[in-house]
């Protein structure tokens, strides 16, 4: 069963890949020698002496083929996979003198799904998984790792960060706060920002962060006054309903989100709600092919028509700093006498 969150993560292919590529890279044999197995004066047959690496297909329906699906209106060319990885124990702890230990006990198996997507003519994969297993994924699967095998050179460069399109700035951050409780549209789909619920602030220049978790988040005057402060924001909680899907995740300025498994939902091919993990495929694509895109093309637009400027930044600001103001007088039982005694009014 999963947990209460899935950690996605969004990779960039080679702008010389194509998604046709795709099914014949995953189909080529990856599997590589243990190192203190390989050459041994041991009778130990192939299987034995191997890490099996592999891409195996992610429904037995679908195999590692093309698919085309339909989301919000439009089609998505993808492949779902699994990244099927084998880590070995530590020679000392998988050979006790001349004897190799039976593979099951010095192999360990690791299976994340990988959900490669075509968008503005360049190839995606959405990674699912936390950072410290999918990292093994592009030394064994895509390349990442030293003096790599034809098989991985023909990945050609993967980039890992700074990814085109789902790189995430503070002024994105503030312009999606200011959404709060309103629908955001674009010529593919409508958006409705139900809440912020996760904050991760940081002061520019010094060595303070902090981060808010809960239900109406900027009601409090904690996180209003980070706001108020032009606090450099690199994490939002939110939660997202479009035509669709249900999607409450926090979204990291790398591009990276963590959904909620509990309180996300997609429509299911028969047009049923289901739990987000149950149709990941469709969650993820959802997620990274139609959510954030639209998102960000929203802000482009609205920072383009001068509807999203510095002035309208500082304006939400200000809103916010007045906010935690009347909030600690209120605490505070503060009057207007002292505040107009403060050293800035003076």
């Amino acid at each position: 069963m999963a947990g209460k969150e899935t950690k996605l993560t969004v990779w960039a292919l080679d702008p010389e890949l194509s998604i046709d590529d795709i099914p014949e890279l995953l189909n080529l044999d990856y599997s590589k020698y243990i190192e203190y197995l390989n050459g041994a004066d041991r009778d130990l047959n192939e299987f034995d002496r191997k890490l099996l690496h592999r891409w195996r297909e992610y429904s037995n329906t679908q195999g590692i083929n093309i698919q085309s699906k339909e989301i919000s209106g439009l089609t998505i060319r993808c492949v779902s996979a699994y990244a099927f990885i084998e880590s070995p124990a530590p020679q000392n702890q998988a050979v006790i003198g001349d004897f190799v230990l039976p593979r099951e006990r010095r192999v360990s198996p690791t299976e994340l799904p990988v959900f490669f997507f075509e968008y503005m003519r360049r190839v995606y994969a959405i990674v699912v998984g936390p950072e410290y297993k999918t990292r093994y994924i592009r030394s064994a699967l895509m390349g990442g790792g030293r003096n790599p095998d034809e098989q991985h050179t023909r990945w050609k460069k993967v980039q890992f960060k700074d990814i085109p399109n789902y790189t995430f700035s503070s002024d994105f951050f503030y312009w999606l706060i200011s959404k709060q409780n309103t629908t955001v549209g674009t010529s593919l789909v409508n958006m409705d920002i139900s809440d912020i619920r996760y904050l991760s602030q940081s002061a520019d220049r010094r060595d303070v962060h902090h981060e808010s978790e809960g239900d109406n988040l900027l009601d409090e005057a904690m996180s209003k006054t980070g706001l108020g402060v032009n606090s450099r924001v690199g994490q939002v909680g939110t939660t997202i309903t479009c035509p669709g899907a249900n999607l409450r995740f926090i979204l990291f300025e790398t591009g990276d989100c963590y959904v909620d498994n509990y309180l996300s939902s997609v429509i299911g091919p028969t047009g049923e709600i289901e739990p987000f993990e149950n149709y990941l495929d469709i969650g993820a694509l959802m997620l990274y092919a139609i959510v954030l895109p639209e998102l960000k093309s929203a802000f482009n637009h609205e920072k383009d028509s001068l509807q999203w400027t510095t002035r309208h930044q500082a304006d939400s600001r200000k809103t916010w700093a007045l906010g935690a103001i009347n909030e600690l007088c209120s605490e505070n039982d503060i009057s207007i006498e002292e505040i107009k005694d403060l050293d800035w009014f003076k």
